[in-house]
């Protein structure tokens, strides 16, 4: 299952251009940007009036419009995951996490920063 591929689909459906090349200046990215931002508002609002049938929805609707927004400028979502993935993974020593007062899992010295710019392919390592 690819989400991002799923609104792919609805985008072509619905004649909604996907980049295929990474740039953010363009129309379709701009309405997306706003997009996220009802839908986080949205997803707020439901979540102070503790209504979870709303949440639910809200926090589906901010990832169909978060993989609309990577469609329309060229982010393959799935690599950027991976890296971000690896990247929180190494938080972990002998398979646990530091945390804070706050319960917020915390860098250990096994930490290391996603590499972003290589999952976009726009550097080699």
């Amino acid at each position: 299952m690819s989400y991002q591929n799923d609104v792919e689909i609805f985008m072509n459906s619905g004649s909604q251009p996907v980049q295929k090349e990474l740039s953010m200046d363009n129309d379709e990215a701009k309405l997306y940007m706003k997009l996220i931002s009802e839908e986080y508002n949205e997803t707020l609002d439901a979540f102070k009036k503790s209504d979870l049938v709303e949440l639910a929805d809200g926090l589906a609707d901010m990832v169909w419009v978060i993989m609309g927004m990577c469609n329309s400028c060229g982010i393959q979502f799935d690599n950027v995951w991976k890296e971000v993935r690896a990247s929180n993974m190494s938080k972990f020593v002998d398979g646990k996490a530091i945390k804070n007062e706050y319960g917020k899992i915390m860098k250990p010295k096994t930490y290391f920063k996603p590499n972003i710019k290589n999952a976009l392919g726009l550097e080699k390592t």
